[in-house]
């Protein structure tokens, strides 16, 4: 199940991910250009057309789900959007979030399928973008299931991101599914061996 995202947040990094201005997005939304920024302000709060017509003119689709207090919670890569912080201007994955939700799929595979087929919302990051797009098709390539559509949509980067000294690769393999997509992460920072998954 999805964190819980406010409309204010939701918004604020669908305009980010699209790389459109306030006033581009708002005429493909067909909307005010100060009813988006009223939104991203929390000043008010769209009804769920308002806020579909803006997620869609940014490139994402808004599906509301409800769920039955108690339902077992499932993973999905849709869950790893906002992990990711911005301090000082520096940006950082929350890794071991990002291991913990692929560990869970390393140890239950049948999973993957609702895993990598849900959309993410937007993540406001275009780093976090592609990896959620190139981990998702990397996924599917191993397990021997389609790509799931929504990659398509997430651009690779122009310059390509490499993480802090501490977690560049040493030799190690990259996927070809993240440096496709400029991701110069090495497979053991997000996937352990599998002998030690869940030791």
């Amino acid at each position: 199940m999805l964190t819980p995202m406010d409309a204010s947040s939701l918004v604020s990094r669908a305009k980010t991910s699209s790389g459109l201005p306030v006033r581009g997005l708002a005429a493909a939304a067909h909307v005010s250009g100060s009813t988006i920024t009223r939104i991203q302000a929390g000043a008010i709060d769209p009804t769920v057309q308002t806020l579909g017509k803006i997620l869609d003119a940014a490139g994402f689709e808004l599906r509301l789900e409800a769920v039955r207090r108690g339902t077992p919670h499932r993973p999905h890569l849709a869950q790893l959007a906002d992990a990711w912080t911005l301090d000082d201007g520096r940006f950082r994955l929350q890794w071991t979030r990002w291991r913990a939700l692929l560990d869970e799929l390393a140890l239950n595979p049948e999973l993957t399928p609702e895993a990598i087929y849900t959309t993410p919302p937007p993540s406001g990051s275009r780093v976090v973008d592609a990896l959620l797009a190139a981990i998702a098709e990397k996924l599917a390539d191993d397990a021997g299931l389609p790509r799931p559509a929504w990659t398509e949509q997430a651009p690779a980067l122009l310059d390509p991101y490499e993480p802090p000294l501490a977690r560049r690769p040493r030799n190690q393999h990259i996927p070809e599914q993240l440096s496709a997509r400029g991701l110069m992460i090495d497979e053991g920072s997000l996937w352990r061996d599998p002998e030690t998954v869940g030791v």
